[in-house]
């Protein structure tokens, strides 16, 4: 998980004893620069104080949440007045997670909350869809479509998918089929194309930057798949389809037998 921060120093070190070592945490100097590390490279992830600067400010993060929706912004700051006025402004423009310092960000609970925070809700609605087949599944395939549904980014194709659950791709499939899922390639597709559309829906991202970001090495890449499930550009899927919708339509693909692809 990549980290962007605008904190004081003491509540900086903190975040950064909280991450650890297994996630990345990037520093920014003003409400300036946190914008333009932003809008440069978009990171999974911001944690910010209203009054990292000496004053209380919300405008930049607002601006944030209006030009990418999809990011998720954490409040981290000290209990005072000046910023429970903010908190209740920023919950307004979908501010959702506030923790505050020496009440809530005990090292194990503060990491759990943000590790917790980046899987999306396009996922969710996914694994909801497919809950009839998965119930099918032996254990270890339900985590491993859990997993890649929730970190999609840790997978390219489907040997990935039969690596996290601990079989080869031809066990995969054996087990797959009964339960009607009859392509663990496009089960792989379909998360990185729900995960591509939670970046698309952010007027501050172009489809280069969409691609990259969600792990395509070029916009033709993520253009072809989407057409593939979908029918549908790239910029089509993006204004005129919504989220419910795709997920529908990838399930449906998920489930509909084909000729053998691996």
């Amino acid at each position: 998980m990549d980290v962007v921060a605008y904190l004081p120093r003491l509540l900086l070190s903190h975040l950064s004893i909280v991450l650890g070592a297994e996630h990345s945490l990037r520093a920014a100097s003003s409400w300036a620069d946190l914008q333009v590390i932003v809008q440069r490279d978009p990171p999974d992830l911001v944690v910010a104080d209203p009054a990292a600067g000496g004053s209380v400010e919300v405008e930049t993060l607002e601006h944030l949440r209006r030009q990418f929706p999809s990011l998720p912004v954490v409040v981290y700051t000290l209990l005072a007045p000046s910023s429970m006025k903010a908190i209740v402004r920023l919950a307004k423009s979908g501010v959702e997670h506030v923790v505050l310092s020496r009440f809530d960000d005990e090292p194990r609970r503060f990491r759990e909350l943000l590790e917790s925070i980046p899987a999306y809700a396009l996922g969710d609605r996914m694994l909801q869809e497919l809950r009839a087949s998965l119930a099918r599944l032996p254990v270890t395939v339900v985590r491993a479509v859990d997993q890649l549904f929730r970190s999609p980014e840790r997978f390219k194709n489907a040997q990935d998918l039969a690596n996290a659950a601990g079989m080869n791709l031809r066990t995969l499939y054996r087990n797959l089929e009964p339960a009607e899922l009859y392509s663990a390639r496009t089960l792989v597709v379909s998360a990185r194309l729900l995960r591509a559309y939670a970046y698309l829906q952010d007027p501050g991202r172009s489809i280069k930057d969409v691609a990259a970001k969600a792990g395509y090495h070029s916009p033709w890449q993520l253009s072809q798949q989407m057409r593939e499930l979908t029918g549908k550009t790239t910029e089509q899927v993006r204004h005129e389809v919504t989220g419910q919708a795709l997920v529908t339509m990838l399930a449906e693909h998920v489930k509909r037998r084909r000729r053998k692809e691996e």
